[in-house]
């Protein structure tokens, strides 16, 4: 099984791969921000929260980005309601979203290609609490600091009404399989090797703990630019010090082609 993974995963690499540049199935599929500090939406005014799942990153006035493997949950709960504009529900304006789009190599098996988009039934009204995050022109650096908001799990295991934020560094393959259990070692170097150009490996800034459930599928920014989108973590949450996000930028051409967005 896993060397049918890697193969697949070659060919997946040879058809969206872009080289990261260098500058100065797992446990736990949705995430949380443990001991994360509280986030002001005129920061993130970019953040969209899914009904009882998951994040997602405003791209336009009809469009959200978020993971594949949130979409899932969605439809398994028959939920369709998003918010946006506010730090919690309470402040938040409550919209719908009428379709879905997963990307079409997707794979739940080794968590790749986790990328999804949902048209919302009703164009957003942007303000300083709603603005749209633009595609990546380029692809994404190594050894940068992004910053991430979510409204997943906290340290409690409770789930946090607020919005909380936190941020990580870009890493290379080598270090970021230093930062795994060696328990997971093996199956992480070849999905790694295979996929990285697909896939983003970060670090919590402070070598913390990061993300865990709720926090999938929300977005990874470097100033107004969408960078990844949270997938999922090698070990559990108390445990993990790394965070796997899905690549934007391969994506670009499937996205606009998909909503019209950026021409």
């Amino acid at each position: 099984m896993l060397l049918l993974s890697v193969i697949f995963a070659n060919a997946v690499t040879t058809l969206y791969a872009i080289p990261a540049k260098e500058s100065n199935k797992t446990d736990e599929l949705s995430s949380r921000i443990y001991y994360g500090d509280y986030a002001s939406i005129l920061e993130y005014p970019y953040f969209a929260y899914l009904e009882g799942t998951c994040g997602a990153g405003i791209i336009s006035d009809r469009w959200l980005v978020t993971a594949a493997h949130c979409i899932k949950v969605l439809k398994d709960k028959h939920l369709n309601q998003v918010w946006v504009g506010g730090n919690n529900i309470q402040t938040s304006q409550l919209y719908t979203f009428d379709a879905t789009f997963v990307h079409p190599h997707y794979d739940d098996k080794i968590f790749i290609n986790d990328i999804a988009l949902l048209h919302l039934s009703q164009p957003l009204r942007f303000g300083d609490t709603v603005q749209p995050l633009d595609l990546p022109e380029m692809e994404y650096e190594l050894n940068v600091v992004h910053k991430f908001a979510g409204h997943g799990k906290d340290e409690h295991d409770q789930s946090t009404p607020n919005l909380m934020s936190m941020q990580a560094r870009t890493l290379g393959v080598e270090e970021c399989l230093f930062n795994i259990p060696k328990t997971r070692q093996c199956y992480i170097y070849h999905q790694l090797e295979s996929v990285n150009k697909v896939t983003i490996c970060v670090q919590r800034i402070g070598n913390r703990f990061g993300t865990c459930y709720g926090d999938s599928g929300s977005p990874l920014v470097r100033g107004n630019t969408l960078v990844g989108v949270l997938s999922h973590a090698p070990d559990t949450c108390s445990r993990s010090l790394v965070d796997f996000f899905t690549n934007v930028a391969p994506f670009v051409g499937w996205i606009k082609e998909i909503t019209g967005v950026g021409y």
